[in-house]
């Protein structure tokens, strides 16, 4: 028997890039999902149709960040599995520039998707998880620990996520509620679709010590660590190849 049968995964942005493969790797482990997209579209559809062929797996589409989807979300977990082990609010995306190009709305934008969805759906799906304990998985980044320039306000929600954690472990402890943080540095998916040849030059010759890019895989086994280990909670681990680390 896979050592997660019978427990069950809601992910936000699962359908594409670090959420689908935090869902693979669940999956493979025989977790059971309920997955969020934005858009049902043909990425997502392929994603959903290859992870069911491993587990079950339940779909709501929508924007992440509304308090009504956190609450259907929790309630397809509940009805259609009978409980809730694992949160990972996954759903994102960039926001480039420096504080002066940015309006009142990007910056309510930003914090809407990255700090209050994480709010709405752990209070939706608290009740269940401290019926159990679990483990919750926020999606942080490498920008959040290290100032970063032309990317305030990315920086600034992402560095939210890390005091947000820490107050959620400590406050749910003595529930079995675990809550860390995944922070990953360049990762190769379309949130780095931008980058241009000379940037990624850059930033193999001079910004990351091991020379190379990183995978999905690789904030997704570091996740999967992080979601099952009993023993640790309110920590943050950062996938960046070394990047955050070096001093020149």
């Amino acid at each position: 028997m896979a050592r997660l049968s019978g427990h069950v995964a809601i992910i936000t942005g699962g359908t594409r890039g670090i959420g689908a493969a935090l869902a693979n790797s669940l999956a493979a482990e025989g977790a059971r999902l309920v997955l969020n997209g934005r858009n049902d579209d043909a990425e997502a559809k392929g994603t959903v149709a290859a992870l069911a062929r491993l587990t079950a797996v339940e779909t709501l589409y929508g924007d992440a960040a509304d308090p009504a989807l956190a609450a259907a979300l929790a309630e397809r977990a509940t009805t259609r599995f009978g409980r809730i082990d694992y949160v990972i609010p996954a759903a994102g995306g960039p926001h480039p520039g420096k504080i002066l190009d940015h309006t009142l709305e990007t910056w309510d934008a930003a914090f809407r998707i990255h700090v209050d969805a994480v709010f709405h759906l752990f209070r939706a799906a608290h009740p269940a998880l401290a019926k159990q304990g679990g483990a919750v998985l926020l999606i942080g980044s490498a920008a959040g620990r290290r100032g970063v320039p032309g990317a305030v306000l990315y920086a600034t929600v992402k560095g939210a996520l890390v005091n947000l954690a820490r107050a959620l472990a400590r406050d749910h402890a003595h529930e079995n509620i675990r809550v860390n943080v995944i922070a990953p540095g360049i990762i190769r998916t379309r949130f780095h679709a931008a980058m241009t040849p000379e940037a990624e030059r850059n930033n193999l010759d001079n910004r990351i010590p091991l020379k190379r890019f990183g995978t999905v895989e690789n904030v997704a086994t570091a996740g999967l660590e992080l979601l099952t280990n009993p023993f640790i909670t309110g920590e943050t681990l950062v996938i960046d190849g070394g990047m955050s680390m070096r001093m020149v």
